[in-house]
C-alpha cells in the first residue's frame, strides 16, 4: 500500500535538498508553488518500511534494513526549522532500536497507551489531533495520570503553577482532565494543525518540550531515551544542562514506535 507524505512551505532554497533526501529513501517526489512563494513537496513512498508506522491503527511496522541499523548515528541538526529537520527524524525513527534493558518497561507503558485509548479518542473528535500523539503527551507529562493537567503534570485541583502558569485561565477548579487537556492542546497550537505523520510529531514533540538539547549536540531524550540514539546528558532543571545525567523515562519517539509495532 503507498503512503505518502506532505511537507508544506519549504523556502525555495531549500526544495531541492528536501526532494534529495526523500528519494534517497525510496519515494516518488513532486513539488509545486504555494500562493505565498513557498512550497509543498508530496512524496509517495510505495510498501515502503519508512513509513509503515503512520497508519497508527492497522499497519505493522517493518524492520529498518541493515544498511540503515548499521549507519553511524549523525549528531542532531542544529535547527529548528520542520523543513531542515524533516529528514532527520525520519532516518532516525527509521534506526531507533528499543535498549533490551527497557523491553518490558515499555511493553507495559504501551499497554496502559492502549488500554486508555477510549479516553483520548473523544478529545480526537473534538480537535483532530491523534489519539496517540494526545496519549504520548500525557504519559511523558505525568504518567497517565487523569488526576493531573496535561500542560504539565500538575494537580487538576488547582490551575497549573508550573510553565505554563495559570491554566486553564477559563473556569474555575477543580477541572475535568478533558477540558484542561483541550486547554493544554490550544495553547500549544496543535489544535487546527494537519499533516499529523511521523516526522511532524516528533517535531511537535521537541518544540512541546524544548529543542535546546540540539545546542548540547545530543538527540533530546523526550524524543530517543531507552534507544540507541540516547545515552546521556539531560536539562536537570531550567536552563541547567548536566552532560553526564542520564533520563530515566522512555522517550516519545520510542513510545510511538512501538505502538505502531503492536498495532
Amino acid at each position: 500500500m503507498a503512503t505518502q507524505e506532505i511537507t508544506r512551505n519549504i523556502p525555495a532554497d531549500e526544495v531541492q535538498e528536501i526532494m534529495a533526501e526523500y528519494r534517497s529513501l525510496g519515494a516518488q517526489v513532486s513539488s509545486f508553488k504555494q500562493s505565498n512563494g513557498q512550497y509543498t513537496v508530496v512524496a509517495v513512498f510505495e510498501e515502503s518500511p519508512h513509513l509503515a508506522p503512520l497508519a497508527m491503527e492497522s499497519a505493522v511496522e517493518a524492520e529498518p534494513d541493515a544498511r540503515r541499523e548499521q549507519e553511524e548515528l549523525a549528531p542532531p541538526y542544529r535547527s529548528s526549522s520542520f523543513a531542515e529537520l524533516a529528514p532527520e527524524y525520519r532516518r532516525n525513527f527509521d534506526i531507533c532500536t528499543v535498549r533490551p534493558a527497557h523491553h518490558k518497561e515499555i511493553a507495559a507503558r504501551v499497554a496502559r497507551l492502549r488500554d486508555n485509548a477510549l479516553r483520548y479518542k473523544p478529545l480526537t473528535e473534538d480537535t483532530g489531533i491523534p489519539w496517540h500523539f494526545i496519549a504520548i503527551i500525557h504519559m511523558m507529562e505525568s504518567n497517565t495520570d487523569f488526576g493531573t493537567h496535561l500542560h504539565n503534570g500538575d494537580p487538576l485541583s488547582a490551575r497549573t503553577v508550573r510553565v505554563p502558569a495559570g491554566r486553564p485561565v477559563a473556569g474555575n477548579p477543580p477541572f475535568s482532565w478533558e477540558e484542561s487537556a483541550r486547554d493544554a492542546l490550544e495553547y500549544e497550537g496543535f489544535v487546527g494543525l494537519d499533516d499529523w505523520n511521523v516526522a511532524t510529531m516528533l517535531y511537535r514533540w521537541e518544540r512541546f518540550n524544548g529543542m535546546g538539547y540540539r545546542k548540547q549536540g545530543i538527540h533530546s531524550p523526550y524524543l530517543w531515551s531507552y534507544s540507541n540514539l540516547y545515552e546521556k546528558g539531560r536539562f536537570v532543571e531550567d536552563h541547567k544542562f548536566n552532560p553526564d545525567s542520564v533520563s530515566k523515562q522512555c522517550g516519545a519517539a520510542v513510545l510511538l514506535k512501538e505502538l505502531g509495532r503492536l498495532a
